[in-house]
């Protein structure tokens, strides 16, 4: 519990070091507020344009959550899948790292075509950027599996089944969050590219009308919106990371309490 309030309490005070930094940095050169605002003015355009600010920081909300969950849970399945089955491992793994490699956010405007303009296509992107981390880190968990551990639980008499259920499965759980992290930010920028090229709602959105009009301020608030939400879910991710694979922080916490 102390490290996860650490963790919360660091991480605030990091980003108040940062937007410190940036109003010194600002204010010492004096650079114009059209090219880059103070914190300070960011501050001042959230309250005063909070009612939009808040209606589209729900919609990319919503739409950033929906394409983590579908994408995380495709990425389960399909990880599992190609991690268990040797003959799907090298019928597929190779062709998904050729997708990954594949700019998702580029495939906005064929998604576009395919399912009009709406919120369908910036989900379908961030479904599929967040998808990718998901399969590589649980399909590495399970080969983590160490060759004399599977031959003595072989020999044991355990089926190939109760191997993967037993040790594979919990040996992913530190790889499958670490995914997580990544694969949130991506569902991010796939709707906020999405939102920039194919919606008229969201943070990407109001970044597009805010720099077409030139009011920095306001894009800058929303950046600053995705900025706190991006460090919340990391954060979140950490916390249900310690409370569900804890072996995977023994050592840390050793660390810290002989420190």
């Amino acid at each position: 519990m102390r490290l996860r309030a650490s963790l919360f309490f660091e991480s605030t005070f990091g980003l108040f070091l940062a937007f410190a930094l940036w109003e010194s940095v600002v204010r010492l050169f004096s650079v114009p507020a059209f090219i880059l605002p103070p914190p300070s003015a960011v501050i001042v355009e959230m309250v005063s344009s909070a009612g939009i600010l808040v209606h589209h920081t729900l919609v990319t909300i919503i739409g950033t959550s929906i394409s983590l969950v579908v994408g995380a849970a495709l990425g389960i399945a399909v990880g599992l899948a190609i991690g268990y089955s040797r003959t799907l491992s090298r019928l597929f793994y190779p062709l998904l790292g050729g997708f990954h490699a594949l700019p998702m956010s580029a495939f906005i405007p064929i998604f576009v075509v395919w399912f009009g303009i709406g919120i369908i296509p910036k989900i379908v992107a961030g479904i599929l950027i967040a998808f990718f981390p998901v399969v590589v880190n649980v399909v590495t968990g399970l080969r983590t599996i160490e060759p004399d551990l599977w031959d003595m639980l072989k020999t044991l008499g355990a089926s190939k089944r109760q191997i993967y259920l037993k040790v594979g499965i919990p040996r992913t759980l530190p790889y499958f969050f670490a995914s997580l992290k990544v694969a949130a930010a991506g569902a991010f920028i796939g709707n906020i590219v999405g939102e920039m090229l194919a919606a008229g709602s969201g943070l990407g959105y109001v970044l597009v009308v805010a720099t077409t009009s030139l009011r920095l301020t306001l894009a800058f608030s929303a950046l600053t919106i995705l900025l706190l939400l991006g460090m919340l879910m990391f954060i979140l991710f950490d916390v249900l990371e310690k409370r569900m694979a804890p072996w995977a922080y023994r050592a840390e916490e050793s660390h810290v309490a002989v420190g």
